[in-house]
């Protein structure tokens, strides 16, 4: 699978079928991750997650665990409902709370602005909310993929943490984590 997304809004339908890849051992063709984006836009434009969540438990039969960070956001998305076959749990985003589920691959949620290396270009000088898959922990750094640019690379703890503290605090969104159970 090409891990780079096909356009600048489909970060978390491309994080989405990563995992699938990932978890299912599943070969997903590519035109599913415009299709997993249409289907969403018919929901809230302050939670377009909620429609992801439902294309993906229903094509693939799949659970889905929603952690989200922040008591506002948590009751707006469970008053609109929550998707069939998805877990919503609210809960600090965190490193330890990534520690201590990343014994399969996750996206969360953050500002893409920290992940910013000077040779990829104009898009990182901003602080912009963006999916990302979190493979695995090694020693103090995080195995990624971003769907932006499509590479896997190593970041480090401190660079992740300000990422999400970032999401939070600079930019007033609710960073998430979501994880498929199979």
């Amino acid at each position: 699978m090409d891990y780079k997304q096909k356009h600048p809004e489909t970060c978390l339908a491309k994080s989405l079928l990563i995992l699938l890849e990932k978890l299912k051992k599943i070969k997903i063709n590519d035109s599913k991750e415009l299709e997993i984006l249409n289907y969403s836009l018919k929901y809230d434009r302050e939670n377009i997650a909620r429609g992801h969540i439902e294309k993906i438990v229903k094509d693939f039969n799949v659970r889905i665990n929603w952690y989200a960070d922040g008591k506002i956001f948590y009751d707006f998305v469970k008053a609109r409902g929550i998707p069939k076959k998805t877990k919503f749990i609210l809960s600090k985003i965190n490193l330890k709370l990534i520690d201590s589920i990343l014994n399969e691959p996750l996206i969360l949620y953050l500002d893409q602005f920290y992940l910013w290396e000077r040779k990829e270009g104009l898009y990182y000088k901003f602080h912009y909310p963006h999916f990302i898959v979190v493979l695995d922990k090694v020693k103090n750094r995080y195995k990624i993929i971003d769907p932006n640019t499509g590479k896997i690379r190593l970041i480090n703890s401190d660079i992740l943490s300000k990422a999400i503290i970032s999401l939070r605090s600079h930019l007033w969104f609710a960073p998430q984590i979501m994880t498929l159970e199979i």
